[in-house]
């Protein structure tokens, strides 16, 4: 198993592998942990969550992004995620984007793109996968940023690793929850 992934993060990597690389691993539900420190941080980020399984380890990431002030319009916000995912795409290659106004939403107008976003009913993320064509390295099966609002002039880019591992981890994480049941 390679230990080498983003963050300095690996897949398989266990809880007491987090603890000495000082990430101090919070547990927020069954096999789900929020850190604030990692071993090769970025200036862009500022928390992060975890997927990890007892036994398969680390297996999905998703680093947070620091707040962008922004306008309605979503101007600074779209600026910021297009940047990003320029710099992804020189790492990961071929992506998939999607940019859509759900059916039926009111929020049609260009004032209303950050209430849309708030409200769920637009859609700004890119994905990148083996299966799209992408260059995956490090274990990983999929890469996706994602544009998300904290009201209508803030938001945030997250970005989402998911490991080769994602599948057996959850299951692994289930069958644990369901012990209780």
């Amino acid at each position: 198993m390679t230990r080498k992934g983003p963050f300095g993060l690996w897949m398989g990597m266990t809880i007491d592998d987090l603890k000495v690389a000082q990430a101090d691993p919070e547990e927020i539900s069954p096999g789900k942990f929020r850190i604030e420190n990692v071993p090769k941080p970025h200036s862009l980020f500022d928390s992060y969550a975890l997927q990890v399984a007892p036994i398969g380890g680390l297996s999905w990431i998703k680093a947070i992004g620091k707040a962008v002030s922004t306008s309605a319009f979503g101007s600074e916000l779209q600026v910021a995620f297009d940047n990003l995912e320029s710099r992804l795409a020189q790492i990961y290659g071929v992506f998939d984007r999607t940019d859509i106004l759900l059916t039926g939403s009111i929020w049609d107008e260009p004032r209303d793109w950050m209430q849309a976003i708030l409200a769920q009913e637009r859609i700004l993320m890119t994905q990148w996968s083996a299966e799209r064509g992408s260059k995956m390295s490090d274990s990983l099966s999929s890469v996706a940023l994602i544009c998300s609002a904290v009201d209508t002039e803030s938001g945030y880019i997250a970005i989402e690793y998911t490991f080769e591992n994602e599948a057996e981890a959850e299951t692994e994480i289930n069958s644990l929850e369901d012990e209780a049941l």
